[in-house]
């Protein structure tokens, strides 16, 4: 059975990963480490709610593969005006692959990338993020950028809504500290966008210099997140908005159970080849 080979160490590309390996699929992940990655940034918080009609099949599927790889764990949240809402959290930190090849992918082919110079052969999953338009032109992905922090101690879980659908939110995401993000998503990120993030954690207790700032670019595709078969080893996948996690975890599905095991390839490497652009 080829390697899984997999550009991007997000929330898409570490879960794909992950259930690859579970079933008994050789996978390499190629992560360079790019500044603006946003899966570090993420909650990890999600809700069916926020799927909604549309995409209940992603949440659906998603919920046996996060429980089965990582755990599922409940994080109630306190509203200002003493109402508890209860969220399902991952924390990227459990999700995020630990040790990816920290090389450069230059080109992607039908069942081949390069990175480094290097050619390596086998099934091909893009999943770059921002990134992924260098290797198939046309996806019109917009990059809406926005600061997290983590402040020293542990807080009660609070949230509190800012405009519709943004929110607000502090908790322990990870042993130790307390997470806070606002939601922000910005095309045009700059200081005073960060200033008011800060100044919302103030507003919730959190005060005092941050342990950790992690900065990143949401990765927004036209109609919602994508999953396309580019090649016939070959797929990309981008997009998840505020539910990487979730769409992360659908699509790992998808790809292995439905692309890879069920497929009856006759693995012959060196079919057309797709430039860093695009198909070619």
């Amino acid at each position: 059975m080829p390697t899984l080979l997999i550009v991007g160490g997000g929330l898409f590309g570490s879960q794909a990963a992950a259930y690859a390996r579970l079933k008994g699929i050789e996978a390499i992940v190629f992560d360079p480490g790019l500044d603006g990655a946003a899966s570090p940034a993420a909650a990890g918080l999600f809700k069916e709610a926020w799927a909604g009609a549309r995409f209940a099949q992603h949440f659906q599927r998603a919920l046996p593969v996060l429980e089965r790889l990582y755990g599922i764990r409940s994080v109630p949240l306190t509203h200002d005006d003493g109402r508890v809402e209860s969220f399902l959290c991952v924390p990227p930190t459990a999700i995020l692959e630990r040790a990816p090849m920290r090389q450069t992918v230059t080109a992607i082919g039908d069942g081949w990338l390069e990175a480094d110079g290097q050619r390596h052969e086998g099934w091909v999953y893009v999943a770059a993020g921002v990134w992924c338009e260098q290797f198939l032109a046309g996806l019109r992905i917009i990059g809406k950028a926005g600061a997290a922090f983590a402040f020293a101690g542990e807080r009660a879980g609070h949230i509190r809504e800012l405009v519709y659908g943004r929110q607000a939110v502090a908790f322990v995401r990870d042993a130790g500290a307390t997470h806070f993000s606002d939601g922000t998503a910005e095309l045009d990120y700059a200081d005073r966008h960060e200033r008011a993030t800060l100044e919302h954690a103030h507003s919730l207790g959190l005060t005092g210099t941050p342990l950790v700032r992690w900065w990143g670019r949401r990765p927004y595709t036209p109609g919602g997140p994508l999953f396309v078969k580019i090649g016939a080893r070959t797929w990309l996948a981008t997009g998840g908005r505020k539910m990487g996690t979730i769409f992360g975890a659908s699509f790992a599905m998808r790809l292995v159970e439905e692309e890879l095991i069920l497929a009856d390839y006759s693995f012959t490497p060196g079919i057309r080849g797709i430039s860093p652009l695009g198909l070619g």
